[in-house]
């Protein structure tokens, strides 16, 4: 079964002051209310854009002063429950929390909605940071990052995975507004000197930080875990289309199926008859490393397309 939980908590409170949930209590409400969200992960730096929820049913006290809610940390989590054979519950969690940076309602004949553009940066041009880069010379990066972040977003936890060998001989000195711009600087640096790109994003309310060396152990996915054929999309990149999971993030290597699998409602076809066995396997083999993510929810919707988890990877060189 599907399943969602989104929550409002205001600056500086412990405890949210709003939460929808498909199953509360852990018990399923068919009552619950629709939502709809496209949820983007990608590399600080470049263009992606933000994210955005939203809930249709709305309650009337919370569709007539949606700007309370900007500002406060929206946490969303998604993914499946037990109820399906095929399914895996421990694959739901967070998958997208950070900044009320708009919210905005809408009364339309008897349409009640509540929308809400969501930044997991935080900062922008208009509301910058204070990110402070101070890399001296013979210093790692780690812990010229390490620092930077730190007071940048205290109490946010940071993961950061980058060699040991980037060490720069002389000061880097910068100060920045925003995530993306510290992100474009650092990647910029660490490919030019070191031919070694530095990667920053954040993911479910987590920094995340970790160079082309960063080799974590492969995450094995299963042929059930598909929604259609992974496909090519540029030059050494495909994408996959995934039943919707928070359990993978950037940076991360995922392994592909290696053949049929025998699980419960899995229908499997003898060796004569082996040419309809071919689309119970996956086109592509091997590792791949997981560069962008993107959560696409529709709660209601029939087609399965639209409970997913879009990953766009890259081919692992290490295989």
């Amino acid at each position: 079964m599907r399943f969602y939980e989104l929550s409002l908590t205001p600056q500086g409170a412990t405890s949210p002051v709003r939460v929808w949930s498909s199953h509360p209590n852990n018990i399923i409400d068919p009552g619950a209310l629709q939502i709809e969200f496209d949820a983007l992960i990608g590399p600080y730096g470049t263009p992606t854009g933000a994210s955005t929820v939203m809930l249709r049913g709305i309650a009337l006290k919370d569709l007539t002063q949606p700007q309370q809610y900007a500002g406060m940390t929206l946490e969303l989590k998604a993914g499946m429950r037990a109820g399906l054979p095929l399914v895996n519950p421990a694959q739901a969690g967070t998958i997208l929390k950070g900044q009320v940076f708009q919210a905005f309602g809408n009364w339309e004949g008897v349409n009640q909605t509540l929308d809400f553009v969501v930044l997991p940066g935080g900062y922008t041009l208009d509301n910058p940071g204070n990110f402070v880069l101070n890399w001296r010379a013979g210093t790692e990066l780690s812990d010229a990052l390490l620092q930077t972040l730190d007071v940048a977003y205290p109490n946010t936890p940071i993961s950061i995975n980058v060699s040991t060998n980037l060490v720069q001989n002389h000061d880097e000195i910068g100060i920045y507004d925003t995530l993306d711009q510290l992100a474009q600087i650092i990647g910029d640096i660490s490919e030019g000197v070191f031919d070694n790109r530095v990667t920053i994003g954040v993911q479910a309310g987590k920094i995340i930080v970790y160079d082309t060396n960063y080799k974590p152990s492969p995450i094995k996915l299963a042929f059930t875990d598909f929604v259609g054929q992974p496909t090519w999309i540029n030059v050494n990149t495909i994408q996959l289309k995934l039943v919707t999971r928070a359990d993978l993030q950037m940076g991360s290597v995922v392994r592909m199926p290696e053949g049929l699998q025998n699980l419960p409602g899995f229908v499997t076809t003898t060796q004569t008859a082996y040419p309809s066995s071919i689309k119970y396997q996956t086109t592509f083999q091997n590792n791949f490393i997981v560069q962008e993510l993107r959560q696409i929810g529709n709660f209601r919707a029939a087609d399965a397309t639209q409970w997913v988890t879009i990953v766009n990877c890259i081919l692992n060189p290490n295989g």
